[in-house]
């Protein structure tokens, strides 16, 4: 799916300028994958509480819950199934907050690929988090509520400003 076709569905959709970044590689194939994967998309939910935003640990960053879109299912259907796969909060996605796309140029040739990213507002139904978060074969450290967020979070300045 076009961003512009997904943006339109939706009101006050930030959308952020393409991006281009040239990886080794190295990085070009594991970034790579991600293109391979069934659609190009990767998708995902700020979500909050009183208790603050919901994130997730990988490593040494945070992130908003997320991971790749799948066929057969909406945007807004893979970002819920995310945020539960991650960290066991059931959510109903409400609004599309911001699409990123970003292209991927190879260092040593010309090839290049683009990935997009979804963004969504999830309103929590259940906000119990996991015990064991996340799917087989998926490395998840900590799933938290946090009242601010840390310095090393992912994409800190766009998710302060979906947050204001």
């Amino acid at each position: 799916m076009d961003p512009d076709d997904l943006i339109a569905r939706y009101d006050g959709v930030r959308a952020r300028p393409n991006k281009h970044e040239t990886l080794a590689p190295d990085r070009w194939e594991s970034a790579r994958s991600r293109e391979e994967h069934e659609t190009s998309w990767g998708v995902g939910a700020l979500v909050e509480t009183d208790a603050g935003v919901l994130l997730v640990q990988q490593g040494d960053k945070w992130f908003l819950p997320g991971g790749m879109h799948e066929r057969g299912e909406t945007h807004a259907e893979g970002a819920a199934r995310e945020v539960r796969e991650e960290t066991g909060v059931t959510v109903e996605i409400t609004d599309l907050l911001a699409v990123t796309e970003q292209t991927f140029v190879h260092a040593e040739d010309d090839r290049e690929f683009a990935f997009r990213f979804a963004t969504f507002r999830g309103e929590p139904t259940d906000t119990t988090l996991a015990t064991d978060p996340g799917i087989d074969g998926e490395t998840i450290d900590d799933v938290a509520w946090r009242e601010t967020l840390p310095e090393n979070t992912f994409d800190r300045d766009l998710v302060t400003r979906l947050r204001d």
